[in-house]
């Protein structure tokens, strides 16, 4: 959600949507959707937190249990790549989509996930499922302040060249490798960090210290909007890992409630997918349909439904291919 808030919002808004609360120049859904560049170190953080607990509870058979992850991924990212880039690219003669054999090959097995630019971290995050075994044990053996200065660091230099200095190559194959190594580095450190936090019990720490409180809901909101103000403040999304910090720590204390918990368990079922569909409907082929909703609660949610309705389709196709395969 925070992803599509992000993509949506974070932009100019003239002559695509209409605001109607504004801070100063700038809508108040330009800040939020600021605060929500935190969803991939968010993503990131809890892959992090629920592959070391895989490892940690089933650690003969982490690299099996991988194995079958990531095929069931795959599975699921070709399902969207020939509905969306295959099919509707052909049937709305999109150029480029599919586009060449090449360029389907390495979208296929995203080498080079370019059909869609939210799917860079699809690569990233197979990378991490077959690395995380070796990160793991790093981290079990090294001084979590010296492990965590050494992912500060190679986090700063990796934003760097991710950021500031990406065109040192002009041959194809250096420059994907320079970019990939940037993405992959500048996403470790939040990734290792979710991983510290349940070999270190972060939350239990936090949590006792909420406890000695009954408003934990206030103190909890208060914290999240210091982190959107502060990232106003503060735009370079450089503090994104640390705003994403700030937001875990501070959700789990919150107490959403019955209704609360039963809309977010529903939406996780289909996140994957929401994430790995949603620019094909707000940039990719139909961006005059959502904006043309104009208000930015009713262009969220048409996005949101759009998602869900192609999740379920997405759903059944895989449900019907693993009832063959696995």
């Amino acid at each position: 959600m925070m992803m599509l808030c992000l993509h949506l919002f974070n932009r100019d808004y003239k002559e695509l949507f209409q605001p109607l609360i504004f801070v100063g120049q700038q809508p108040l859904t330009f800040y939020i959707s600021l605060f929500c560049d935190a969803c991939v170190p968010i993503f990131a953080f809890v892959s992090g937190y629920g592959l070391y607990y895989k490892y940690r509870s089933h650690q003969l058979n982490f690299i099996k249990d991988n194995q079958l992850r990531l095929r069931k991924l795959y599975i699921n990212y070709w399902i969207i790549i020939l509905i969306f880039p295959v099919i509707l690219g052909f049937v709305l003669n999109k150029e480029n989509f599919p586009g060449s054999l090449g360029r389907f090959f390495l979208n296929w097995m995203a080498v080079d996930p370019s059909y869609n630019g939210a799917w860079w971290f699809f690569t990233t995050y197979v990378l991490f499922v077959l690395t995380s075994a070796f990160w793991f044990k790093v981290m079990e053996k090294l001084n979590p302040y010296l492990l965590f200065a050494l992912l500060l660091l190679s986090y700063l230099i990796a934003f760097y060249f991710r950021i500031y200095k990406t065109d040192i190559f002009t041959n194809g194959i250096l420059k994907w490798f320079h970019r990939q190594s940037a993405l992959y580095f500048c996403t470790l450190f939040q990734f290792m960090l979710g991983a510290m936090a349940l070999r270190y019990d972060w939350n239990g720490y936090i949590s006792r210290f909420f406890s000695k409180t009954r408003y934990n809901n206030l103190l909890a909101g208060m914290l999240v909007i210091f982190g959107i103000v502060f990232h106003a403040l503060v735009p370079n999304f450089i503090i994104a890992p640390f705003t994403g910090l700030l937001f875990i720590f501070s959700f789990v204390q919150f107490n959403i409630g019955k209704w609360g918990t039963a809309i977010l368990d529903f939406l996780a079922v289909h996140a994957t997918n929401i994430w790995l569909v949603h620019m094909f409907f707000y940039l990719i082929f139909f961006p005059k349909l959502i904006y043309a909703f104009k208000y930015p609660l009713v262009i969220f949610a048409v996005l949101v439904g759009l998602c869900l309705a192609s999740s379920y389709i997405i759903q059944f196709i895989e449900k019907q291919i693993l009832k063959r395969i696995l």
